[in-house]
């Protein structure tokens, strides 16, 4: 029969134990809180559920790359990236005088996800800062490797002449290449506005042009449409960058305050072309 002294003794050593093993657990928890205070740089990026045990490694192993602006290089073309307020960034691919805005979005894994304003995705940057770069002509992405620090891009200012011009010039490149015979313009007011709203009337227009070059290249049917519908196509200000049909004239709207933003890309005219002459998605693929 165990004695009154063996139960005591056994529970002064539970007592102690137990007091070592609390000892023991602040002593951990103050060594990793001083531990995460002093050396941040050491901290891991988050893994996300469900994540393989092959990629949840790599991905605690590797740093989160930085979306560095300047020129890159992908396929067989070069393009510029620049940061663009909050969020934002434009591309401008070598060669092209469009520049796309591009807004931030999180991707799978941990990635980057820079997206064109139809909300397809331009340019994909993983964890671990590999890019790539998604287009119509290359839907399937192309790497991008960075190549330098690239200039700013201009604001672009026009004379009432220079956009005159511009109409023409476009008119005679449809006629051209895809044999539709469209009459550019613009409002008075615009004509009549600051160099530097008409060069966003610019813009618009270039894009708009493009992009209704785009749809028509698409198919027969959409080229058969809009010479059916459109016979001019006319940039206005307006409260948002949109396209609406007014009888057959395509009104381009822009908003020249709020820049680069303030006017439809060429993917989204392409896009808008589609619903407003509800062409099936069948027989349009974007290019």
């Amino acid at each position: 029969m165990k004695g009154v002294g063996d139960v005591a003794s056994r529970g002064g050593n539970n007592r102690y134990e137990s007091r070592v093993r609390t000892k023991v657990a602040i002593l951990t928890l103050l060594l990793a809180s001083t531990s995460l205070g002093l050396s941040p740089a050491w901290a891991q990026p988050e893994v996300p559920p469900g994540t393989p045990p092959g990629m949840a490694s790599r991905l605690a192993a590797e740093r989160i790359g930085p979306l560095q602006p300047g020129m890159y290089s992908a396929g067989d073309g070069n393009f510029v990236l620049a940061p663009y307020g909050k969020g934002r960034y434009l591309l401008r691919f070598s060669g092209r005088t469009e520049s796309f805005v591009l807004s931030m979005d999180r991707g799978s894994l941990g990635a980057k996800l820079l997206k064109y304003d139809t909300g397809a995705t331009a340019i994909r940057v993983s964890v671990w800062g590999g890019m790539t770069l998604y287009t119509p002509d290359a839907p399937e992405g192309l790497p991008a490797t960075y190549q330098g620090a690239a200039p700013p891009p201009n604001t672009l200012a026009i004379s009432a002449g220079e956009l005159q011009t511009a109409f023409g010039d476009e008119a005679r490149h449809l006629t051209y290449v895809q044999n539709v015979a469209l009459k550019f313009s613009a409002d008075p007011a615009v004509l009549a506005a600051d160099s530097e709203t008409r060069g966003r009337a610019f813009d618009a227009l270039t894009n708009a042009a493009m992009g209704i070059e785009r749809f028509l290249a698409a198919s027969p049917t959409a080229h058969r449409l809009l010479v059916k519908r459109i016979n001019s196509v006319k940039v206005a200000e307006g409260g948002k960058p949109t396209i609406t049909l007014l009888g057959q004239t395509l009104l381009v709207s822009f908003v020249p305050g709020e820049g680069q933003e303030g006017h439809a890309s060429s993917l989204a005219i392409q896009q808008e072309l589609s619903k407003l002459l509800a062409v099936s998605p069948r027989d349009v693929a974007v290019k």
